[in-house]
């Protein structure tokens, strides 16, 4: 099996293909609407802060994200999906409607933002919930990473779409957004067409939401190594998209450009992201995980503070694929870390504590923005590169204090633990090759080590 078929294995499952399918294009109109928030906060104000209090609706998330995590752990997964599907797309078009009709403004645009981080807030944790039902357990790692790299290919495709629709043929913002609406045409059918709507837990094993809620926020914060994964992601969704926040008023202010421009830097952002996550697949369940996560990070740093040192816009298109790329990769590798060592029973409300991190950024947004507006875009990045720093080196001690913790049973992390062959002797001319040492079995192997996954049985209550 050549290393291609293995890293895309679960696209052979029909009922994977069309949700993931589904997640490809619902994903790429979230990224590009996110895109514009900001972009049409400074045209409306010219205010950095004004572009953060657009963005800050997404505290929603904040507030909702962990009741997400426990509604796709009790109810069944494709109505949840379906909802968060047409929701996020009504508002996508009174927001493009408003747009269009110069009737949009700044409490408006945090209102869309608002409503589409609460049913964000409901899809991420049952979609995730739902790959585990999908597909076979030996392809759920692979498949969990597809998932993420389908937001990777988004990231590329919303800016481009942007970009080419925006700057090179002066389409509006407004208009944008209603041509985004029309992927959710492809999208809803998509995901009708799965079979059967996904497990719910039965009504005599639920207890309050209350205690569900605090059971999954107990199993995370009780755990050294999630907990610190946890708060690290939490760093790095706030310090890492707060160059999305700046940018607009950073090309308007520092370079004369339009702030519309923030897409094309946007857009190498994305398409640096996207080989950078296929280079990481192979590597992410093995022994280089986490020196990969620490390098990644400061790899980021070094990606703000070139971003605030640019001297002119062609510097800063090529600088701003250091950051990107390195955004990318380290959330991608704390991610995939932290989920590999969950147990599987609290996919969903982990999941749902994860998302809450991009409610903190939207709380977080206008507060980078009104320091901009004080003390300039450039130095305000210089300071949001330090915070980064500070953070790995906590990390950097977390781990050193926790590197030496078996993998929880029941984790995907345990899994692959078990699955991995010790150093066989060398056969004899009479026997046959281990099959632990069979390109076969490293094919079979491989899927495991891709990304985030977990195992689907042992799993044993705390």
């Amino acid at each position: 099996m050549g290393r291609f078929s293995v890293t895309f294995a679960s696209l052979a499952e029909r009922d994977y293909r069309l949700l993931w399918l589904g997640s490809l294009m619902a994903t790429t109109a979230f990224m590009t609407t996110f895109i514009l928030v900001p972009i049409v906060a400074y045209e409306i104000t010219g205010s950095y802060a004004a572009s953060g209090i657009a963005q800050s609706g997404m505290v929603a998330q904040l507030i909702l994200g962990p009741f997400g995590g426990v509604i796709a752990d009790r109810y069944k997964k494709k109505p949840l999906v379906l909802a968060s599907q047409i929701i996020p797309c009504a508002i996508i078009v009174a927001t493009g409607i408003l747009i269009v009709t110069d009737n949009i403004t700044i409490p408006l645009l945090f209102g869309s933002t608002f409503l589409m981080g609460g049913t964000f807030s409901l899809m991420g944790p049952a979609r995730q919930s739902w790959v585990v039902e999908l597909v076979p357990p030996r392809l759920l790692p692979n498949a969990v990473a597809l998932q993420n790299m389908s937001i990777n290919v988004a990231a590329v495709l919303g800016p481009m779409m942007a970009s080419i629709l925006v700057l090179s043929m002066g389409v509006n913002s407004g208009i944008l957004y209603l041509l985004v609406s029309a992927l959710f045409v492809i999208v809803i059918p998509l995901t009708t067409m799965i079979r059967g709507s996904g497990s719910a837990k039965p009504p005599s094993e639920r207890s309050l939401w209350t205690t569900e809620l605090t059971a999954g926020l107990r199993y995370l914060t009780s755990r050294p190594q999630l907990r610190s994964l946890w708060l690290f992601w939490t760093l790095i969704v706030v310090t890492g998209f707060a160059l999305q926040t700046l940018i607009p008023g950073l090309l308007n202010q520092e370079f004369g450009r339009s702030e519309n421009e923030a897409t094309v830097v946007a857009l190498i952002w994305g398409v640096t992201a996207l080989p950078i996550n296929l280079a990481l697949a192979g590597v992410v369940g093995g022994r280089m995980a986490w020196p990969l996560l620490f390098l990644s990070a400061i790899a980021l740093a070094v990606g703000i503070w070139l971003t605030a040192w640019a001297p002119g816009y062609a510097i800063l298109l090529i600088v701003s694929a250091v950051a990107g790329g390195a955004r990318s990769a380290v959330m991608l590798l704390n991610q995939t870390i932290m989920m590999s060592n969950t147990r599987p029973e609290y996919f969903g409300r982990v999941m749902s504590w994860v998302f809450m991190a991009f409610g903190l950024q939207g709380l977080l947004a206008p507060v980078w923005g009104a320091v901009a507006d004080a003390i300039g875009g450039p130095q305000t990045l210089y300071i949001v590169g330090l915070v980064v720093v500070a953070g790995t080196v906590m990390m950097a001690v977390s781990r050193a204090r926790t590197r030496g913790t078996p993998p929880e049973p029941g984790t995907a992390a345990a899994h692959i633990a078990e699955e991995t062959p010790t150093t066989p002797a060398p056969p004899t001319t009479q026997e046959a090759p281990s099959p632990a040492g069979s390109p076969l079995f490293a094919a079979r192997l491989a899927p495991v080590a891709l990304m985030e996954g977990q195992k689907l049985g042992g799993a044993q209550r705390p």
